[in-house]
């Protein structure tokens, strides 16, 4: 096992999170006893992060800064002993980040290693906010950057209490996330975030499925399923036969399945996106 590798079991997998405090990661002894005599800084995502921005909670609860742990005032880091290093630094985003630490440990000097670990769903904010004041929460967007948990505090939002709300802010915040999140990265749909009315999927698939009936028709199939034609109807302003009929031919277009009981599951829909590339390829293949 390289020095890296070895080093690197120090981190906690999964441990990566944002919380109040700010970008958070556990630090576990599974080498040998030994003292931090010196915490040289951090990096995150390919930025510096100096010591002054760097915190260290102790497992009894102690909180200090990192630029103040010196060989003449060590922390301990004894077998098993865990150090939670706080970051402060922008909210992470969902997706894979590389961090790195560099540190003095008694008996191996100064040392660094750098890992990878995942911002999940998890570990974005999920708050009520009828618990803020708008104030409250137009200080509170001002540091998300995920458009996921954006839209999931503006649809909570707008459905609250009959107040003043944030409405406004939350949406200009959500607009400028979208602008600035990667336009490779994989979006995971769920039926959380596949409801009908002006949502990310249904700006996606508005296109593809040609019209905004059959739209609808699927973003509510999809929240439900296994559904019916009378279960979606209900739902919408279709009636049941114009359902059945769009189900139908989703069936026969390769977008749904319909089991004996007459219950349909519709494909997800980044599959509806590929199939539909797929099929728009072969046609211009054909032409060539």
């Amino acid at each position: 096992m390289s020095v890296q590798q070895y080093l690197e079991r120090l981190f906690t997998w999964e441990s990566l999170e944002n919380t109040d405090r700010g970008v958070e990661f556990e630090l576990k002894n599974r080498l040998v006893e030994g003292e931090l005599h010196d915490i040289g800084g951090a990096t995150l995502d390919g930025e510096e992060i100096p010591p002054t921005d760097i915190r260290l909670e102790l497992s009894d609860g102690t909180l200090l800064d990192a630029a103040a742990v010196s060989a003449d005032d060590p922390v301990p880091f004894d077998l098993a002993e865990t150090v939670q290093v706080v970051i402060d630094a922008p909210r992470l985003r969902l997706g894979t980040h590389t961090l790195g630490i560099e540190m003095d440990i008694e008996g191996f000097g100064m040392v660094s290693f750098e890992t990878d670990d995942d911002a999940t769903e998890a570990d974005l904010l999920d708050v009520d906010p009828a618990e803020f004041t708008v104030a409250e929460l137009e200080a509170l967007v001002a540091d998300l950057r995920e458009p996921v948990e954006l839209e999931r505090l503006l649809e909570r939002e707008r459905e609250g209490k009959a107040r003043k709300t944030a409405v406004a802010a939350i949406e200009e915040r959500l607009e400028a996330a979208r602008e600035a999140a990667p336009e490779d990265r994989d979006i995971e749909y769920t039926a959380e975030n596949a409801e009908p009315g002006g949502s990310l999927v249904e700006e996606l698939l508005v296109d593809i499925l040609e019209s905004p009936q059959r739209v609808t028709v699927y973003l509510t199939a999809f929240r439900q399923q296994p559904t019916t034609p009378a279960a979606v109807a209900s739902q919408t302003l279709f009636t049941e036969e114009t359902v059945e009929e769009t189900l139908g031919d989703f069936e026969m277009e390769g977008l749904a399945e319909r089991d004996d009981e007459g219950r349909y599951e519709v494909a997800s829909p980044v599959t509806v996106i590929r199939k539909r590339q797929n099929r728009l390829w072969n046609i211009l293949s054909r032409g060539l």
